[in-house]
C-alpha cells in the first residue's frame, strides 16, 4: 500500500490496531441487525444500515490494502441494494447475509492476528451474492444511457494519490456506474502517475459528474469526455467480480481521519490491543481532569496549612485547617474513584448480543421455535467481567435449548406456546449487579438428577435420603455430570455446568438455581460492578487479618461452643431450618491457635458459593471496609482459598480470601485425613 511511503511501521501498527477495534464492534453489531430483518415489518431502514456497515468496512479495508475483505464487502452491499428492491426475504437471504458477516470476521482475524494463517477464500460466497432474480435496479443500472471517460489531475499537494482515488470513486460512483479505472489505486504505480482516468456510464449530467470529481486538495484539474457505448467493455452487473481494479477501489476515509486520534501505542497484535481499548465517552474524561484540578487545590490546602503550623500563624486550632484540608482530599479521592471505575464500566449488551444469532441456529439445528427476549442490555459493569461472561453465559444457553425447551409439538401437547420463551436480563440490586437466564421448558426433573448423580458416582445410595432437592440438584455443577445418555454436538458430555461455576466465582460471583417441572428453569447470577475495588468483611483468625468478600456473604452471628455439634467428625450448625456445614478459617489455612488463647464463642461468617450454604469460623469481627484488589503474582503464595491481597490505611496486609476455594480445601483435607484413618 502507498501510504507506506509515508508512515511509519509504529503508525501503521496503531492504524490497523484501530482498524480492528472499531470493525470488530462493526461486525458483531452487524449480526443482530441482520436478524431483524426477520422480526420487522419495514426492512429498508434496517437494509439500509447494513448498507452503511459494508460500505464502510469496504472504504476502511482499502485504506488498509486488505483486498479480500473489500472485496467481499463491496459485493455484500450491492447485493444489500438489490434486496431493498425485493418485496419479500426468504430465510436462505438471511442465512446468506449472516454466512457474509461470519466471513468478514474470518477475513479481520486473518489480516490484523498477524499469525500467519492464510486468507480465508471468499470466491464460493462471492458467487453466491448476485442480485436477487428479479431486481428491477438491475436493468436500470445496465441500460444507462451514456458512457464518460474522466481524467483527473493531481493537485501537488495530494500526498497520498491512492486515497485520493478513493475518496473520488466514492463520489462519483453515487451517480452512476463505474466500469473500469487506471491505474489501480491499490497499485505503487497511481503514486508516480500525475492523472487517474476512470470510464464509467451514468444517466447524469457531465457538469454534475465533473464536480463531484472535482476534490478540493487532491485534483487541480478534470477533463470529461463523452464516449460511443460501442467502445466501452461490456460487463454482466452479475457477473462476479475478479479483478481488483474493477470492484473495490473505494475509501471513507475514515481511519486516515482517525489515525491522528489514536488512543496508547502500538501493541503486539489487533486481536490484543482490541481488548485493551476502550471507547470513553469525552464528559467522562473532563470529568477526571476537574477532579485532578480539584486535588492540585487540597495539595496547596494542605500545604498551607503545614506551613502555618510551622511558623506559629494560624489562628484557632492549628488541626482544624489540616483536618478540614484531609476532608477535602478524602472526599475528592472518592469521588475520583468513582469517575476511574466508571471509564471501564461497559454496557452487558457487548456480551448479549452475542446471543439472537447463536439461539436461532441451535433451535433450527434442533427444530424447535425459541423466542429470545433480552432486557437490561445497558446495565453496566466492568469491562473484565463482562469480558469473561461469555463462556457461562453460552452454557447456560445452549443447555436451556437443548435440555430445558421442549419441541413445538410437545408444547402443544402441554398446553403451551408452540414457542419457547428464553429471557436474557440484567438489572442492579444494591452494589451487584444480577443476570438472569430463565426458560419456559419442561424444568428438571430432582428424581432423574438424583438417579443420574448415582449412576455416575456423584452421591452415594445412602445419602438421597439425607439430602435437600437444592443439595441434589447442586450435583449439576459436578465434573461429568449430564442427564442425557446420548452425545450430541451441544451437549452430553458432562462438560458445562462445573465450567460456568468455575467461571461465576473466579469473577467473585455466585449462581443461584430455581426450577420448577413443567414451567421452566431459572439461573441467576449475582456479580460485583467491579473486580478492582470489592467491599469485604475484616476477621481475625490466629492474630492475622483476612477480608472475606461481602458479595459471598449472606449473614453473620455469634457462635456459642454449646450451638456446634458435630456429624460423622465433621462441625455443622443449625442455621434456618439447615444443618450448614462449619469450616473453621484457621485449621483450613493450617494457622495455629491464636497467641491470646481465644474467647468463649466466635463469629460464624454463613455464605453461598452456588446453592451451597457453609459456615466460616473466625475469632474476631473487624469490621467492613471497601479494599483495592492486588493479585497475587508470586506462585507459591497462591493458594485455592486466596483471591488476592490489600492494603490496609495502617499499612497492614490482608489476605482476601476465596469460600469456594476454601470449601474445596476443606473437603481435600477432610479426605487426607479420612485416608489416614
Amino acid at each position: 500500500m502507498s501510504d507506506q511511503n509515508f508512515l511509519t511501521p509504529e503508525e501503521q501498527a496503531q492504524l490497523k490496531d484501530v482498524f480492528y477495534a472499531q470493525t470488530k464492534e462493526m461486525i458483531e453489531a452487524y449480526g443482530p441487525k441482520v436478524l431483524e430483518l426477520e422480526s420487522v415489518t419495514e426492512r429498508t431502514e434496517v437494509l439500509r444500515v447494513l448498507e452503511r456497515t459494508v460500505h464502510t468496512v469496504k472504504g476502511d479495508s482499502m485504506a488498509l490494502a486488505f483486498t479480500e475483505l473489500a472485496k467481499l464487502s463491496h459485493r455484500m452491499e450491492d447485493y444489500l441494494k438489490g434486496l431493498r428492491r425485493m418485496d419479500h426475504l426468504r430465510r436462505k437471504d438471511i442465512d446468506l447475509l449472516l454466512a457474509c458477516g461470519d466471513l468478514l470476521g474470518a477475513l479481520l482475524e486473518s489480516y490484523c492476528n498477524d499469525s500467519g494463517a492464510p486468507v480465508p477464500d471468499i470466491s464460493a460466497l462471492c458467487e453466491k451474492l448476485l442480485p436477487p432474480s428479479g431486481d428491477p435496479g438491475t436493468q436500470e443500472i445496465s441500460t444507462v444511457g451514456s458512457s464518460f471517460r474522466i481524467t483527473v489531475s493531481f493537485a501537488r499537494d495530494c500526498q497520498m494519490h491512492s486515497a485520493g482515488a478513493f475518496l473520488i470513486r466514492q463520489r462519483i460512483e453515487k451517480l452512476g456506474r463505474i466500469l473500469s479505472v487506471d491505474p489501480d489505486p491499490e497499485s505503487a504505480a497511481i503514486e508516480e502517475s500525475s492523472t487517474w482516468m476512470v470510464e464509467m456510464s451514468s444517466e447524469s449530467k457531465p457538469n454534475e459528474l465533473r464536480r463531484a470529481a472535482k476534490v478540493p486538495g487532491v485534483t487541480s484539474r478534470v477533463v470529461l469526455k463523452r464516449m460511443a457505448d460501442a467502445l466501452l467493455p461490456e460487463m454482466d452487473p452479475d457477473e462476479p467480480i475478479h479483478e481488483t481494479r474493477a470492484s473495490v477501489s473505494d475509501a471513507d476515509g475514515a481511519l486516515a481521519g482517525s489515525s491522528s486520534n489514536t488512543p496508547g501505542g502500538p501493541q503486539s497484535g489487533a486481536g490484543a490491543a482490541s481488548s485493551e481499548l476502550l471507547r470513553v465517552e469525552v464528559a467522562k474524561i473532563d470529568r477526571i481532569m476537574n477532579l485532578v484540578g480539584e486535588l492540585v487545590i487540597g495539595r496547596s490546602m494542605v500545604a498551607q496549612a503545614l506551613e502555618e503550623l510551622s511558623d506559629g500563624s494560624v489562628d484557632g486550632d492549628p488541626h482544624d485547617r489540616l483536618g478540614e484540608a484531609n476532608e477535602f482530599l478524602e472526599r475528592t479521592l472518592t469521588e475520583l474513584q468513582a469517575a476511574v471505575l466508571k471509564i471501564r464500566m461497559v454496557p452487558v449488551e457487548y456480551v448479549f448480543r452475542r446471543f439472537p444469532r447463536l439461539v436461532r441456529d441451535l433451535a433450527h439445528s434442533r427444530d424447535k421455535s425459541v423466542d429470545l427476549e433480552i432486557q437490561g442490555g445497558l446495565t453496566e459493569l466492568d469491562k473484565s467481567i463482562v469480558d469473561a461472561l461469555g463462556e457461562p453465559l453460552l452454557h447456560l444457553v445452549r443447555n436451556a435449548i437443548d435440555h430445558g425447551l421442549e419441541a413445538a409439538d410437545e408444547r402443544s401437547r402441554a398446553g403451551k406456546s408452540r414457542s419457547g420463551r428464553l429471557l436474557l436480563s440484567a438489572f442492579y440490586e444494591g452494589n451487584h449487579a444480577h443476570i438472569v437466564v430463565e426458560d419456559d421448558g419442561r424444568g428438571m426433573d430432582i428424581a432423574h438428577v438424583a438417579r443420574r448423580a448415582v449412576t455416575q458416582g456423584l452421591i452415594e445410595p445412602s445419602q438421597l435420603d439425607q439430602l435437600a432437592p437444592s443439595e441434589i440438584l447442586n450435583t449439576i455443577y459436578q465434573p461429568g455430570f449430564s442427564t442425557k445418555d446420548e452425545v450430541t454436538d451441544i451437549s452430553g458430555r458432562g462438560i458445562g455446568m462445573d465450567v460456568v461455576r468455575e467461571s461465576i466465582e473466579n469473577l467473585k460471583g455466585v449462581i443461584e438455581l430455581q426450577t420448577a417441572p413443567g414451567r421452566g428453569t431459572r439461573f441467576l447470577i449475582r456479580l460485583p460492578l467491579t473486580l478492582a475495588i470489592l467491599r469485604a468483611v475484616l476477621v481475625e483468625v490466629a492474630d492475622k487479618a483476612f477480608a472475606v468478600p461481602l458479595t459471598s456473604v449472606l449473614e453473620i452471628v455469634r457462635l456459642r461452643p454449646d450451638q456446634a455439634s458435630s456429624v460423622v467428625g465433621r462441625g455443622v450448625v443449625q442455621w434456618r431450618d439447615h444443618v450448614v456445614p462449619l469450616i473453621s478459617l484457621r485449621q483450613v489455612l493450617g494457622l495455629r491457635a491464636s497467641t491470646n488463647g481465644g474467647s468463649s464463642s466466635a463469629f460464624v461468617l454463613f455464605v453461598g458459593e452456588a446453592e451451597r450454604r457453609f459456615g466460616l469460623v473466625a475469632e474476631r469481627l473487624l469490621g467492613e471496609q471497601e479494599l483495592v484488589v492486588k493479585p497475587i503474582e508470586d506462585g507459591l503464595a497462591r493458594n485455592p482459598g486466596i483471591a488476592g491481597a490489600s492494603v490496609l490505611g495502617n499499612g497492614r496486609v490482608v489476605l482476601i480470601l476465596h469460600p469456594g476455594g476454601l470449601l474445596e480445601r476443606n473437603v481435600s483435607l477432610s479426605r487426607k485425613v479420612e485416608a489416614l484413618q
